[in-house]
């Protein structure tokens, strides 16, 4: 169990500034992820409503930025136990930016979420067990230490007659696939259970495993942070503290 007071010990520190990655078993009990569960499961079949509730169909059915109008995703994003391990990732004090739950295994392609969201880092919560047969995340160990591949290197920019989809299965994933070959490194999956947490850097390489039973639920919640000092930041969501304060804009002393 992680204590929120004395966060990560030196050798889980080490791991992952070695690995870029880190397991934290049991930060939420069982009955947590079980009522979370029941939650979002009467959410996706309609059993409850909530306004600006949706969900998308790419990647395992997801939800986006769930916690910005539902108050038990917004619980769990800023959830005293993950702060004190967060920070001592960072070194600064994390600031929550993105949720995305996901119903099933997303057996996303390989991909780095700095890309996307720089400055950031992750803590992916499941909610149930994640093995094989619904599709764990997968990593490639150390990774993060290597190169980024950032918007420069493959503009986000769309070229004509291009989609996004079309920008990232084209352009983007292929970069990363030979980023991943010339590291030269085995991709791990990472098998959890309910309740424990997978730190990781924004800059490590990882995707999601093939599914052995397609259909089979597997509950995460993925949440995205960014130190309080980052400036990379140009959105107009809200970054949300531990203390549930908000700001839009970071401002320099």
């Amino acid at each position: 169990m992680v204590s929120q007071q004395t966060g990560l010990t030196a050798a889980q520190k080490r791991f992952y500034e070695e690995n870029g990655y880190l397991v934290l078993e049991g930060v939420f009990g069982a009955d947590e992820c079980e009522r979370f569960v029941e939650h979002l499961e009467d959410l996706h079949t309609g059993r409850k409503q909530l306004d600006g509730f949706f969900q998308q169909d790419k990647y395992g059915s997801r939800t986006f930025n769930q916690h910005l109008y539902d108050p038990y995703v917004l619980e769990l994003f800023i959830d005293p136990r993950l702060h004190r391990p967060l920070a001592d990732c960072f070194g600064d004090e994390p600031e929550g930016v993105q949720t995305m739950h996901f119903y099933e295994g997303s057996e996303h392609p390989f991909h780095q979420d700095q890309y996307y969201l720089p400055d950031c880092m992750s803590a992916w919560i499941a909610m149930v067990k994640v093995d094989e047969n619904n599709g764990p995340l997968v990593v490639q160990p150390g990774s993060h230490r290597r190169q980024l591949i950032t918007q420069d290197d493959v503009p986000m920019t769309l070229l004509p007659g291009e989609t996004y989809e079309l920008q990232q299965q084209n352009r983007y994933f292929p970069a990363v696939e030979q980023l991943v070959r010339d590291n030269g490194v085995d991709a791990v999956e990472v098998m959890v259970n309910a309740g424990d947490v997978i730190l990781f850097d924004g800059k490590l390489i990882h995707g999601g495993a093939k599914i052995l039973r397609p259909g089979t639920r597997r509950h995460a919640l993925a949440c995205h942070y960014i130190p309080y000092r980052s400036e990379n930041w140009e959105r107009d969501w809200p970054r949300i503290s531990f203390d549930g304060s908000r700001r839009v804009h970071y401002i320099p002393d």
